[in-house]
């Protein structure tokens, strides 16, 4: 498709931005104007969002020249065409607006006056994504990291196999920190987020990838929606009953699949029963963590067959964290007594692991240790993405803890 043949909507209650935009579209060579509406969209069923929805612009620009109305007309016009790439113009560049407006489904956001390249390259990007979209098949990987007990590393495991994962050809990867009543994974990357998974969950109702963008925090190459800030007893906001809940978590995963090829959830047990049930459905790996001592063995032994029910043993991959030859239970042992084979061992170096997280980053990012090479091949035998082997490269496969064979990836 190219740019010419795009089809637009104008919503701007002044003639003259009108008359602006028109001048501007016919530079660029589009075509037509699909239509031209005067007063901001009220309602559904006001005179203004028929005569757009009668039209069916796929663009559909709306002139924030009045912002407590302009908002609410890009929160109906979303509705009312949820296909259409709304781009809001506006005279100022206020972030608190911007917030708002990408908030009520607007796609872009353009400071007036609009040039023909700031127009062109909204359009540009318009047509790269719905060419993504036509061209996938599926949603992305998602993976949940979990563990029966507390302290054997399911954080850690989560940040560096997500931050591996990014470093991988063609990645976007999110991390989503399911846990409460505090998620950690925010505090293990030394960061402030201004949202949390509470408020991604508060609005599933009209969750798409702009919006669940604007609630993401950046580090390391990741997009991490942080875990509760506030110590509380109940689940998140959004989470509190199973019916809406379920629908809530659900929706959030089908849009994290859509806007990322790979998601890693740092998802606690102690969930609600039905949503770990949805979320463990729509997972395609789930990792299970354990150390190599009883008490962890004992509880991921009564783990195990919840997991199993919920997801099937064929989703199921068991990580044995800080793992070391001297360790008092082997994995033969730990194999039969959960009836499921070690997947992959991650060496023990727990000064390295804790100084990371005193660091505030990733393991991978910064360190060359085994445990290091250790996270980038299960990130490479999860995905099945591979790297040209470099000399030296594969030097932690002969370390004390190699990884053990599974028959699946």
């Amino acid at each position: 498709m190219n740019l010419t043949d795009v089809t637009l909507g104008v919503m701007a209650p002044s003639l003259e931005d009108r008359d602006l935009l028109r001048s501007v579209v016919r530079v660029l060579g589009l075509r037509r104007l699909a239509a031209e509406v005067e007063e901001y969209c009220a309602a559904p069923g006001d005179r203004a969002t028929l005569q757009l929805v009668e039209a069916r612009p796929e663009v559909v620009i709306v002139d924030m020249q009045q912002p407590p109305a302009a908002v609410k007309a890009l929160e109906v016009v979303h509705a009312a065409l949820p296909d259409a790439w709304i781009l809001a113009l506006s005279p100022v560049n206020d972030p608190g607006l911007i917030i708002d407006a990408v908030r009520a489904g607007a796609r872009e956001f353009l400071v007036k006056p609009v040039h023909p390249e700031g127009l062109s390259g909204a359009l540009g990007r318009y047509l790269a994504e719905k060419e993504r979209a036509q061209k996938k098949d599926k949603g992305g990987e998602i993976y949940c990291v979990t563990s029966a007990k507390g302290g054997s590393g399911a954080t850690s495991v989560t940040l560096n196999l997500a931050t591996a994962l990014a470093e991988l050809p063609e990645t976007r990867v999110a991390v989503l920190d399911l846990n409460s009543p505090v998620g950690d994974a925010a505090a293990y990357l030394n960061l402030s987020p201004r949202f949390t998974a509470s408020d991604a969950l508060e609005a599933s109702s009209r969750l798409d990838g702009v919006l669940l963008e604007s609630y993401m925090s950046h580090s390391h190459g990741l997009a991490i929606l942080p875990g509760p800030r506030d110590f509380r007893a109940d689940l998140p906001p959004g989470v509190e009953s199973a019916v809406g809940g379920t629908a809530g978590i659900a929706r959030l995963l089908e849009v994290v699949s859509h806007a990322y090829s790979h998601a890693v959830i740092d998802l606690p047990p102690s969930l609600d029963r039905d949503i770990l049930r949805v979320v463990l459905e729509l997972a395609t790996r789930v990792l299970v963590v354990l150390t190599p001592e009883l008490p962890a063995l004992w509880r991921t032994q009564r783990l195990f067959g919840f997991l199993q029910n919920s997801s099937g043993a064929e989703k199921l991959r068991l990580i044995l964290n800080r793992s070391q030859r001297s360790d008092d239970i082997t994995d033969g042992e730990i194999e039969k007594a959960l009836r499921h084979p070690v997947y992959w061992q991650l060496p023990n170096d727990y000064r390295a692991s804790i100084g990371a997280v005193n660091a505030g980053r990733p393991l991978v990012t910064s360190n060359h240790s085994d445990l290091a090479g250790s996270y980038k091949e299960l990130a490479r035998q999860l995905s099945g993405i591979s790297l040209p082997e470099k000399r030296g490269g594969l030097r932690w496969l002969f370390s004390s803890s190699p990884r053990r064979r599974d028959a699946g990836s």
